[in-house]
C-alpha cells in the first residue's frame, strides 16, 4: 500500500501576515497494539503474537513509569536509536524575562542566581511526555520502499485578522479530508 498524501491550497492568513501558499500532508490511517503485535510475530516468529501483544499493552506503562524516575526511553534498531521517548520539562508560560520577573517581584532589577530559583517557584514548571524519532527510524521507513499516492487537492479559505465569532474558524494545518479515499 502506498502512502498517501493530500495538497492543500492555503489562501493565506492575515494574522500570520501569509499570503497564498501549497503544503503536502500525509494522510494516514490507524494500526493498534494488535496490528503491530502481528507484523513483530512476522519478523521474528518465535515471538507468539499475544506476547508481543500483551508487551506492547503494557509498555506505555513501564515507560511512564521509568520516565518519572527520570529515565529517557531509548528503542534501537541494531545499535543505533530510532526512538526516544523522555519527559519534557518547561516554564509554565514560557521563559522568564527581566520585564516578566519584574510582574511577579517589583523590587527585581536583573537576573541573578539568587532570585532565579524563587522565580521559577513562583512561575511554575510543567512536564510532558516527547517523542523524538531519531535519523535511522527515518532510514527505516525509506528502506521499506513505499510509494506515494495523491489522495486529493483541497483549497483553504483566507482567514481575516478579525473573524466573526459566530462564523466558523479553520485553523491552520488542518485539513478537510475530502477527497481522500476516493470520496
Amino acid at each position: 500500500m502506498p502512502l498517501k498524501y493530500q495538497i492543500q491550497l492555503n489562501q493565506g492568513n492575515e494574522a500570520l501576515n501569509t499570503g497564498k501558499s501549497i503544503t503536502v500532508n500525509e494522510v494516514v490511517e490507524t494500526v493498534d497494539e494488535k496490528a503491530l503485535a502481528r507484523e513483530i510475530h512476522h519478523l521474528n516468529s518465535l515471538i507468539p503474537e499475544q506476547v508481543a501483544a500483551s508487551v506492547l499493552e503494557n509498555f506505555c506503562q513501564a515507560a511512564a513509569q521509568l520516565m518519572a524516575m527520570g529515565y529517557a526511553v531509548q528503542l534501537k534498531n541494531g545499535n543505533e536509536v530510532a526512538l526516544r521517548i523522555y519527559p519534557d520539562i518547561h516554564l509554565k508560560d514560557g521563559n522568564i524575562n527581566l520585564q516578566k520577573a519584574q510582574s511577579i517581584d517589583p523590587t527585581i532589577t536583573d537576573l541573578t542566581l539568587e532570585n532565579a530559583g524563587e522565580l521559577v517557584s513562583r512561575v511554575g514548571i510543567t512536564v510532558r511526555a516527547k517523542a523524538e524519532c531519531e535519523q535511522k527510524f527515518t532510514d527505516l521507513l525509506k528502506a521499506q520502499g513505499a510509494s506515494l499516492n495523491r489522495a486529493g487537492i483541497v483549497e483553504k479559505a483566507y482567514v481575516p485578522r478579525n473573524q466573526n465569532a459566530s462564523e466558523p474558524s479553520t485553523p491552520s494545518g488542518g485539513g478537510d479530508n475530502s477527497g481522500v479515499n476516493g470520496e
